[in-house]
């Protein structure tokens, strides 16, 4: 990046990061999302990650059922496993709590997920017949706050989503959700944090959009809108959004007035700043234009105008006139 500004530089001693690594090691986030991942459990170490996946199981090692200190497990690519039955054994587990079933051919998720009382986080990513209403009535009783349905054909979300009350993270990319009435009931959880809609062929956003007023950050890219609705500065909370590899033209003039510190227009086909930023004040602290079809002197005036922010970058234009998707595409396509 071109410019990385900061007010007052903290210097972080070596002792302070190795203290600091230490107590990761020794907590339980790094049980459950780093160190070593076993792909097999004929062993009589402690297990904390175990891959499974992609083993054409029919049903689980009988071994499993004494890896009590298991916190995540990754089952997907082996539809053939009566899953219910390994449920069963593995939500016995006490301390599971991130459980991975892509691409398992799902249609409905058996009850016996139920008993996996301690499980927070889960992944059903690559399961296209899957029902995602019977899903979500399902895990009402656990706690879950991350679930991811990408890559399932969704083109609407059910109403008894919202439902899910303890629900921050939610991951719906590569579907093709555009619908208001989805959004509405996006706008009924009270406590997401992250969402995405990415790679989603987007060609606009609805203006319930404004109605996700817990959101933090979004996930926006790799769709292939050219505007945001005004409705998006109605978001109280929002830090990041991300609306890089869109087909975007210009710096969307809404962007002014929303709350959001950071953006990202990256791989866009920005070819002007637009009049908004020169005119009016606006709250971003950081944005990247990196990838675009800005000129020189469109660079050296943005340069200018966000002097103040963060981060700023715009490296690697692109030259203009080159084949994108948003020119080899119309909207029309998408619709």
């Amino acid at each position: 990046m071109k410019r990385f500004f900061t007010n007052s530089i903290k210097i972080i001693t070596l002792p302070f990061i190795v203290f600091t690594l230490l107590l990761l090691s020794g907590c339980e986030t790094y049980r459950i999302y780093y160190g070593d991942t076993k792909t097999s459990i004929n062993e009589n170490k402690r297990i904390y990650r175990l891959d499974l996946s992609f083993q054409s199981l029919t049903e689980l090692p009988a071994e499993i059922e004494s890896k009590t200190k298991l916190r995540r497990l990754d089952l997907s690519g082996n539809p053939d496993l009566n899953l219910s039955h390994a449920l069963t054994t593995v939500c016995a587990l006490p301390k599971l709590k991130v459980l991975i079933l892509n691409q398992l051919q799902l249609e409905t998720l058996p009850q016996s997920i139920q008993k996996c009382t301690s499980l927070i986080q889960l992944s059903l990513s690559h399961n296209p017949l899957i029902n995602t209403e019977q899903v979500i009535e399902t895990i009402l009783p656990l706690n879950i706050s991350f679930i991811d349905f990408s890559h399932n054909q969704l083109t609407r979300l059910p109403p008894n989503l919202s439902k899910l009350t303890k629900l921050q993270d939610l991951k719906l990319s590569n579907n093709t959700i555009s619908n208001s009435t989805s959004y509405k009931v996006l706008g009924q959880l009270p406590n997401l944090r992250s969402l995405w809609i990415d790679q989603n062929q987007l060609t606009y956003l609805p203006n319930e959009i404004g109605l996700l007023s817990t959101v933090n950050y979004l996930y926006l890219d790799n769709n292939l809108l050219t505007t945001l609705p005004k409705s998006i500065q109605l978001l109280p909370n929002l830090a990041t959004l991300w609306l890089g590899h869109n087909c975007f033209k210009e710096i969307p003039p809404t962007l002014s007035k929303t709350n959001a510190y950071m953006v990202l227009l990256n791989n866009n086909e920005i070819d002007d700043i637009g009049k908004t930023f020169k005119k009016e004040p606006f709250k971003l602290k950081g944005i990247v234009l990196d990838y675009n079809f800005l000129s020189a002197e469109q660079t050296r005036e943005s340069a200018k105008i966000f002097r103040d922010t963060f981060i700023y970058s715009d490296s690697n234009q692109k030259m203009r006139g080159i084949k994108t998707k948003c020119r080899e595409k119309t909207v029309n396509d998408y619709s």
